[in-house]
Parts: C-alpha cells; sequence; structure tokens
C-alpha cells in the first residue's frame, strides 16, 4: 500500500498521429495500468476538438480506469482536429486547478513554421501541500526550444506564486539532449529556482536513451522537480516499450514529512 507521501510521475510521447493507434492504446493502457502513476504527461495526443472530448488522452483514461484527464491543443488544423498535451491524474489526486500558456511561434523558422508548443500546468494537492505539476513538448528547432524554455520558467515561476506550492515537477518530450542550451538552462537558470534531471539524479553518468524506442541512442525525455523541503528522488527508470517510438521515463518522489 502506497504512502500518500510518495509522488510517482510518469511521462510518455504517445505517438498519437501514427497509425495501429487501436493496438497500440492498449499496449499503453497496460503499461499505465501497471504502474498506476498518481500523475501522468503526455505529448502528441490527438483529439477532434480542441476540448480534448472525443481525444486520446480521455481515451487512456477511460481504458485504464480511475484517472481525470485534461488536454491542451497546440496545433489545431482547420477542420479542428488537434494536437497538444494532456495531464491523466489519478482520481485519489486532489486537482485544485489548471492553465495552459502558449509558447511563441517564430513562422521563418522552418523547423517551427505553424508547430504551436503549450505547457500545460495543473496544481495538486499531495501529503497535504500543493505541487505544481507541469508537462510540454518543446519545438524541432533548437533555436526555438533555446527561447521557449525561458519562457517556460517563467510561466512555471509565475504559477508557483500564484499557488504557493512547495515545489514543482516539469516532464515531457524535449527533443534535446542532455547537453543542450536548453536542457542545461533549465538547471542552471539565473534568478530561478533550478529544476533537478531525475534520471541523472538517480543515475549518474548514465545515458538512458529514450528515442528512438528499438535503439534508444537520444536522451529527450525528461522528469525535472523542483523539490520542496525534504523531498527526495528515491527511484528514477525507463518505460518498457509501449507501443510508441518514445520510451517513457518513470520518477518515484518522496515527499518531506
Amino acid at each position: 500500500m502506497s504512502d500518500e507521501r510518495d509522488l510517482v510521475i510518469m511521462t510518455q510521447n504517445i505517438w498519437g498521429g501514427v497509425a495501429l493507434w487501436e493496438r497500440r492504446r492498449t499496449m499503453l493502457a497496460r503499461l499505465i495500468g501497471e504502474v498506476r502513476p498518481c500523475i501522468l504527461g503526455l505529448q502528441e495526443v490527438h483529439a477532434q476538438a480542441a476540448s480534448g472530448d472525443l481525444g486520446q488522452a480521455g481515451e487512456l483514461a477511460r481504458l485504464v480506469g480511475g484517472y481525470r484527464a485534461w488536454f491542451a491543443p497546440g496545433r489545431v488544423a482547420a477542420s479542428g482536429a488537434c494536437e497538444g498535451v494532456a495531464l491523466l491524474c489519478r482520481e485519489d489526486i486532489d486537482v485544485l486547478d489548471h492553465s495552459v500558456e502558449a509558447l511563441t511561434l517564430d513562422r521563418e523558422d522552418p523547423f517551427e513554421r505553424d508547430s504551436q508548443r503549450v505547457v500545460l500546468r495543473a496544481a495538486i494537492r499531495r501529503a497535504g501541500v500543493v505541487i505544481d505539476v507541469l508537462v510540454t513538448h518543446l519545438s524541432l528547432s533548437k533555436r526555438a526550444r533555446a527561447r521557449t524554455v525561458r519562457e517556460l520558467v517563467s510561466f512555471a515561476a509565475r504559477e508557483r506564486q500564484k499557488s504557493q506550492s512547495l515545489g514543482a515537477v516539469l516532464m515531457g518530450d524535449f527533443n534535446a539532449l542532455p547537453s543542450e542550451e536548453a536542457v542545461c538552462y533549465l538547471q542552471t537558470s539565473a534568478g530561478e529556482a533550478c529544476w533537478a534531471d531525475a534520471w541523472t539524479q538517480a543515475h549518474p553518468g548514465k545515458a538512458g536513451g529514450t528515442w528512438p524506442a528499438g535503439l534508444p541512442l537520444r536522451r529527450i525525455d525528461y522528469v525535472f522537480v523542483q523539490p520542496g523541503e525534504g523531498w527526495t528522488i528515491t527511484r528514477c527508470e525507463r518505460a518498457p516499450f509501449s507501443g510508441s517510438d518514445h520510451h517513457g521515463v518513470i520518477a518515484w518522489l518522496r515527499l518531506g514529512a
């Protein structure tokens, strides 16, 4: 039986726009059901409308059972169909509120164009304290990642000030290696509370590649933590293959007494 001070976080790019979704959805649901994370951040989530109704996040929540889904559209087609990010929150987690931030877009950048990126954030209560959790999917453009990670950090700081959260978790597909400017900025950003890379904390010196799933040479999926007093990252693992081109990342946190 888990202690309320345990917080299990998982991030997974679900590759939602690719064929055989029904088959891959079953594999994803099985993995989620086995891990039962408190909070699950999803990327490349497709939906028929910006509301997220009839979208893939809701499908997974219903299939696994015991979860509620929040969806934030990024790229929206003329038909209304969209792709974005989502948070699945276990039903025993108290969700206080949520918010979305659209990151800036440079339409002159050939690697960015109309690929709008967003950050979805929720404030939850766990073990009697408020925690902000955020999920994002950064651009394929290195230049855009360097720019928008600063916007992401500012957004998180503003929301934490509003929620008065004790700590925060940021997860997602960053499309960036650990050595890249965007990832380094998160861990060394001047004037802001730094974000700790859960994988590095748990496996110092180990590569931990997450993409491509068949031969994961690049680590581009992350769980970052701004720890509250007394928090510890007790474990961090790469998720098993689940029908996506990315391995997910699972982090186990222990909240302070």
